[in-house]
This record gives structure tokens, C-alpha cells and sequence, in this order.
């Protein structure tokens, strides 16, 4: 498992990988200390077009896929302002715990009968066990279950209580133990390079490259990683499709 770890930092190393998609990667795989165990260690500093190859159960990816879907995915850092809808108006919300408001410490809640604009001085949402999707309409990120916000001031540009007591917005200043709880299929888009990390499923369709551990490539259109560990960086083209490089362990198929 250690050295599954180790060549994680590797993946940007396929051939034919452009500059460009080289250097998002590089900056979309810094993790954070408290990412569960998941991956560890920074990014790579292996040029393309080096000749290290997966290890063995590992297939590496680069190309250009249309849509993919992601379960169990660690994301670093959600940057703020964000604004978190939900499936269907009314059913769901978030819970933000603890929080201090005018300074008293309180509890913030969302009834999702209204998006939910979150604003904030370099906060950040850092995310644990969410599910990506990205097609033809962008990236989505759905972000149900508890995810950790990084300390800060913030505000909430809607409807909330604060406690017991309704407000049409508030400004709270989040701690190191504040913690958003979302439900409902809370969502938000995301714009830009995107790097994940996690234990869980991907499943993709476009045309990439898959290396293999004896250096051997073939091509796909569509793949399937059933459970299994993952790395995966996805950066935006003009296009609408997306740039990918991953590097996998499982049940790939």
C-alpha cells in the first residue's frame, strides 16, 4: 500500500502528456495532513516523458475524456464563494456547527428554500467522501455528509437560522472545529483544473491512453474502475470535454 502511496505523485509522467496539462496536474495534487490516509506525500517533480511506469495492479491515464463520475473523492480545497443548491427546492439543506455569530457561539441552518451563496475571506471547504460529475454542463460536485470548513470569516447571502432566530443573511466566523453537515443532494459547480483523491468507483467515457506496468498502452472510450484507489486531475478545455490525468488502483476495466 506504501508504494501504491508513493507512485501516486507519478501519474503526470505518461508520454505525451502536454506542458500545460502537466503543471494543473502539479498544482491540483498538494494534499492536506488530514486527508484519512488516503494519499500522502506532495506533488511530482518527474518530468514528462519519463520513462516510470504504474506499479503492478496500476494503469495510469491521459487523454481526453466527455463525462466521468467519481464516488468517494477527497477534494483539498474548495475555494469560497460557492453556492450550494439542491436537487429539488425545499428537501435538504445544511447544518453549520459550531459557528460564532456577534460573538457567541451558535449553530447556522439552511432549509434550501433558496440557493445558499456562501462568501468568505479565503475560506475554504475541505471535502471528504463527495461524488464529481462532469459532462457537457460543467462539473458538479455533490456534496453530502459532513465536510470540514477552514477557519475564517464568512457570509451566507440567504435565508437561515441562526439558533432559534430566522435571518435573511448572516457573517460568522467559522473555527478549526467547524463543520458543514449537507443533505438533499446539495450541490455546487466548479470552474477550473480539479484534483481529487480517494477509495471508491470511476466511470468515464471519451478516448484516453491507459499505460500499463509493463510499459504497454491501449486505448479506451469508455472505463470502468469498479472499487479501487484513485488520483485523478481533470482540467477544462474550450471544448467543453476535459483534460485527464489519473492513475488507478483496482478492478479496472
Amino acid at each position: 500500500m506504501k508504494y501504491f502511496f508513493g507512485l501516486l505523485a507519478i501519474v503526470g509522467v505518461v508520454a505525451g502528456v502536454t506542458v500545460a496539462g502537466y503543471n494543473a496536474w502539479d498544482k491540483a495534487t498538494h494534499t492536506r495532513d488530514d486527508n484519512g490516509g488516503v494519499l500522502a506525500g506532495g506533488p511530482s517533480t518527474t518530468a514528462p516523458g519519463n520513462s516510470l511506469l504504474p506499479a503492478k495492479g496500476q494503469v495510469a491515464l491521459v487523454g481526453g475524456v466527455t463525462s466521468i463520475h467519481i464516488d468517494g473523492a477527497t477534494v483539498d480545497n474548495l475555494p469560497t464563494p460557492i453556492t450550494v443548491t439542491v436537487a429539488d427546492r425545499g428537501v435538504g439543506g445544511a447544518t453549520i456547527t459550531p459557528v460564532v455569530v456577534d460573538g457567541r457561539t451558535t449553530s447556522i441552518d439552511w432549509q434550501a428554500g433558496q440557493p445558499m451563496p456562501i462568501s468568505g475571506n479565503g475560506g475554504n471547504l475541505l471535502l471528504k467522501g463527495v461524488v464529481i460529475d462532469a459532462g457537457g454542463d460543467g462539473v458538479s460536485i455533490v456534496l453530502d455528509g459532513t465536510q470540514s470548513m477552514t477557519p475564517g470569516t464568512y457570509k451566507i447571502s440567504t435565508s437561515v437560522a441562526v439558533g432559534s432566530t430566522p435571518m435573511d443573511s448572516v457573517t460568522f466566523d467559522a473555527t478549526d472545529k467547524t463543520t458543514a453537515k449537507f443533505r438533499g443532494t446539495a450541490s455546487v459547480p466548479h470552474d477550473g483544473p480539479l484534483g481529487a483523491q480517494g477509495a471508491g468507483s470511476i466511470t468515464l467515457d471519451g478516448k484516453v491512453t491507459v499505460t500499463h506496468p509493463d510499459g504497454s498502452t491501449t486505448q479506451a472510450t469508455h472505463l470502468e474502475l469498479d472499487k479501487g484507489l484513485y488520483r485523478v486531475t481533470l482540467t477544462p478545455t474550450p471544448g467543453g470535454d476535459y483534460i485527464l490525468q489519473a492513475l488507478l488502483q483496482g478492478n479496472v476495466k
